[in-house]
């Protein structure tokens, strides 16, 4: 375990609160007093006693002691390295989910296939592998596809508008990333819906692509074997 992440654990700001919080309401009500630029979207016992767990906007979870009126900053792990912040974390990205606005997402596939949320840029070498893995799989997936522009300024836009302003949005896409045709449609909605999509990715702080969200996990890269993984899993499930 690395000095710095253990620094950080402990790290503890003191809080200018005259009365201890002493149930999950009451530290809400405390957090939410202080907190007043970022929303709190969970408090529950934390994994050390007498800490509760806090999940900010964003997915950033944090730790507040009611006893010592004091928060910690940064994940707790135990003894054999494992992270106990990590659980958390993910169920942070969940509750992210719901806040997700599917309705400027591109979705393709079948409605029942298994769901991938996507973070994607038509000039990433990498996209392009994922795509190439997702076309040839068995297991029929459900896109949901926002592109995040900002690593090729100069040309993905016009590509990812493309797609967006395009009547039939699947045959455009497979255009676009098979490398058929270049972008030549433009629209006021795919500039719009390009914005939303470049918002989605800072709150999820989207720094390379793809980035995809298994179950409110995000993975980054084309990372095939966790993929398969996943798909294979979600297969047994259903």
């Amino acid at each position: 375990m690395k000095c710095s992440r253990m620094i950080s654990a402990i790290l503890l700001i003191a809080l200018s609160i005259t009365a201890h919080a002493t149930t999950i309401e009451e530290v809400k009500n405390t957090l939410a007093a202080k907190f007043t630029n970022s929303k709190i979207h969970d408090v529950r016992p934390g994994p050390i006693d007498g800490l509760y767990e806090v999940t900010l906007s964003g997915a950033q979870v944090i730790y507040f002691s009611a006893e010592n009126n004091a928060l910690v900053f940064g994940e707790i792990y135990d003894l054999e390295g494992q992270s106990l912040t990590a659980e958390a974390i993910a169920r942070a990205n969940r509750l992210r989910l719901e806040d997700l606005p599917y309705d400027q997402a591109l979705v393709l596939g079948p409605e029942n296939g298994v769901p991938i949320i996507e973070f994607t840029d038509p000039d990433c070498p990498y996209c392009l592998r994922y795509d190439e893995f997702i076309r040839d799989s068995a297991v029929p997936v459900k896109r949901v596809i926002f592109f995040m522009t900002a690593i090729h300024p100069q040309t993905a836009p016009a590509k990812a508008q493309h797609i967006l302003c395009s009547e039939d949005k699947a045959a455009a896409f497979d255009d676009i990333y098979l490398r058929r045709i270049k972008p030549t449609a433009t629209c006021d909605t795919g500039a719009e819906q390009l914005q939303v999509h470049a918002n989605v990715s800072s709150q999820w702080r989207v720094q390379g692509t793809p980035t995809l969200i298994l179950d409110g996990s995000p993975v980054t890269g084309f990372r095939k074997e966790v993929i398969a993984n996943y798909l294979a899993n979600k297969t047994k499930e259903s």
